[in-house]
């Protein structure tokens, strides 16, 4: 059968375009991701309208010599378009034309390959079936590898790789007619998706209702804030020049804020595991293992990290067995995810991910290039993540205390700040050219002064938009009555780099100061409670001595940190070395590093023998190394930091001698 011209064309491109949906949907449910009803809505319009336009112009390309237009032709043409919305990457056209020329080989032996069946109408459904699967699956495989697919290669490969599908499918063909092939390939791709699939579950972690007795009344509720990879001194709140968090410095006035809080880590999960146990990540062992390591993350790449053990004691266990209702929810679904040991104490846990592009359609690749910001951000927003919170609030039960966590990922990496937060990038003169552009990078480079101005517009603009959530959640609470009597912590787990040293980023970077300087505000309920700035140097691990003194709990054996404000150890900060960056982009992250903080003094060290000195008063940008200028003091504080960590290590081995010879 043949499909009518200039009806029938752009009618099967519409087919089409729902194949295309079908097949790329069905591809990233199986291989792990989530996509939400309304961006599938979204999606589906897309490949749709994308769809027909491709069978309106496979039908004037075909059908002007004739009333009529083979199927098994348009269906390729179908497929070509598809792959086409895949290689497109303007500025020039290098890997558009090495796709093209390479779609006139596949096409021409493809259709060789469907000289039987070329007008049915079954052949068209299952050409277009067989071609974009065969992309779809090749795009999951070939995603970790897409910083180095383009130009040629990136033509070449889906160009050809549908040709692969076809060859498979004829011969099958020998032996079967098409009907009995295309049920027995469909029947074959669900048992395949059942057996190797992996779909991801969203749904919340719950665990038992807590048992026990409840606290004497009025014992505060607790709420943290995490705002993840928020440096402090992008902060207005911290002396920023522009108005970056008007909302949090309305709510420092009304609490303690640490102008010298550190973390002890520079990525999520070890500052996060910091805050919960109260020890550092060499006690609590959630960090970067130096090696590669068994399975892979949510997201799909490969471990490089442990995760914080069972044995650990956390801060929503304490709580819980003080009789606390406890709730987490975050949108950091990396590496706050409840594999990595995060959720330990929590009745309820939400860690879904907002957009979880397993696979990214090739619709939304192709918008990207109009539309930067489409379908980019992976977290859930900060107001998602407030209104799942007050929701669970308004229906904890009665009679307890709420331990409620958020963990906000605004400014994390993709920097791209929507509207209306792009008010210091829109503007820029080169911003849209700059947002077509990846700029991030492991690589160790210096970035031109224009991108270094466009990543930090949109870094601060991002910050707003956190900051304007954060303000709702503190009007909600008050709106509840259950902001007065709040012990209410708001933190960042580490900081980020933003082109200073030639880094960008966090995690494996050396450790700086926009990586380890964050924010930290502690509201303490009650009508007495301390207000101002405090310079004393404290850190994350001093949060869960803090809350559980307000909540009059016990302390978990072996807390490093100690209760605000009055913290007396000395401030460090540990990194490993993570196999990925190492194999990427070598020897440069090939060490591990150590911090200590000594006054105005700063040492790094790293494994590889490097010493670095800074005096953080004088050089804040530390682009002044002290060592050889100062080698008496850089050997003094060298000593030291190796009794300190002697000194943990040794209290460490201890407790765990206590504990294992107690059971």
């Amino acid at each position: 059968m043949r499909v009518r011209t200039l009806v029938g064309g752009p009618s099967a491109g519409i087919v089409a375009g729902a194949l295309w949906w079908a097949v790329e949907t069905a591809v990233g449910y199986a291989a792990g991701g989530f996509v939400p009803a309304r961006t599938l809505a979204t999606i589906a319009v897309l490949d749709v309208s994308i769809g027909g336009v491709v069978g309106t112009l496979a039908t004037l390309a075909f059908g002007l010599r004739g009333r009529t237009v083979a199927a098994a032709p348009l269906a390729l043409a179908a497929v070509a378009g598809h792959g086409f919305l895949r290689v497109y990457q303007p500025p020039g056209f290098g890997s558009e034309a090495v796709f093209a020329a390479t779609w006139l080989v596949t096409a021409a032996l493809a259709l060789r390959l469907l000289e039987r069946d070329r007008h049915s109408k079954l052949a068209f459904v299952h050409v277009v079936l067989l071609g974009t699967a065969a992309m779809a699956i090749a795009g999951v495989l070939l995603d970790a590898e897409s910083a180095a697919l383009h130009g040629v290669r990136l033509g070449v490969v889906f160009a050809a790789v549908p040709l692969t599908a076809f060859v498979a499918d004829a011969l099958l063909g020998l032996a079967l007619r098409r009907p009995a092939r295309f049920a027995l390939e469909l029947a074959g791709a669900a048992v395949a998706a059942l057996v190797w699939g992996h779909p991801l579950s969203t749904a919340a972690l719950v665990s038992p209702v807590v048992t026990a007795v409840p606290p004497p009344a009025g014992t505060p509720d607790v709420v943290l804030v995490s705002l993840d990879t928020t440096r402090a001194d992008h902060l207005s709140t911290y002396g920023y020049a522009r108005p970056t968090s008007p909302r949090l410095s309305a709510f420092a006035e009304d609490a303690l804020l640490f102008t010298q809080a550190r973390s002890p880590a520079a990525w999520t999960l070890p500052g996060h595991a910091s805050v919960f146990t109260g020890q550092y990540p060499s006690r609590h062992g959630a960090h970067l293992a130096g090696a590669w390591l068994t399975g892979e993350s949510i997201d799909g790449r490969r471990q490089v990290a442990f995760p914080l053990a069972r044995e650990a004691t956390t801060l929503a266990e304490a709580l819980r067995d003080r009789g606390y209702a406890t709730a987490a929810f975050v949108a950091n679904f990396s590496y706050l995810y409840r594999d990595w040991g995060i959720a330990q104490g929590f009745g309820r846990y939400e860690d879904a991910p907002g957009l979880l592009l397993r696979h990214v359609p090739h619709a939304v690749r192709f918008a990207q290039r109009f539309r930067p910001g489409f379908c980019l951000k992976p977290y859930r927003t900060a107001r998602e993540i407030n209104a799942a919170a007050l929701a669970w609030l308004d229906r904890a039960p009665t009679g307890r205390p709420a331990f409620l966590f958020l963990n906000y990922m605004e400014p994390h990496q993709p920097w791209l700040a929507e509207a209306p937060y792009d008010r210091w990038s829109r503007e820029l003169p080169y911003a849209r050219r700059l947002s077509q552009k990846n700029l991030y990078t492991h690589a160790i480079r210096n970035l031109t002064d224009e991108e270094q101005t466009f990543i930090r517009a949109n870094y601060d603009g991002q910050v707003l938009a956190m900051d304007e959530a954060f303000g709702e959640l503190i009007a909600a609470l008050k709106a509840r009555g259950r902001y007065e009597n709040a012990l209410i912590v708001v933190f960042s787990d580490h900081g980020e780099l933003l082109g200073e040293h030639g880094h960008m980023g966090h995690i494996g970077r050396m450790l700086y100061e926009p990586l380890l300087r964050v924010p930290l505000i502690v509201k303490q309920p009650g009508g007495g409670r301390l207000r101002g700035r405090d310079d004393r140097p404290v850190q994350l691990v001093d949060v869960l001595p803090t809350v559980l003194a307000a909540a009059d709990a016990p302390l978990p054996a072996n807390v490093q940190g100690e209760a605000l404000p009055d913290v007396t150890h000395p401030s460090i900060a540990e990194e490993d070395v993570n196999p990925f960056l190492v194999a990427r982009y070598g020897a440069a992250y090939d060490r591990g590093v150590r911090v200590l903080y000594d006054g105005s003094y700063k040492l790094i060290t790293t494994t590889r023998g490097e010493r670095m000195l800074f005096d953080l008063a004088a050089d804040p940008g530390e682009t002044t190394n002290l060592a050889s200028v100062e080698p008496e003091r850089t050997a003094a504080l060298v000593r030291r930091l190796h009794e300190v960590l002697d000194v943990r290590a040794g209290v460490a081995d201890a407790v765990a001698q206590n504990e294992h010879g107690t059971h």
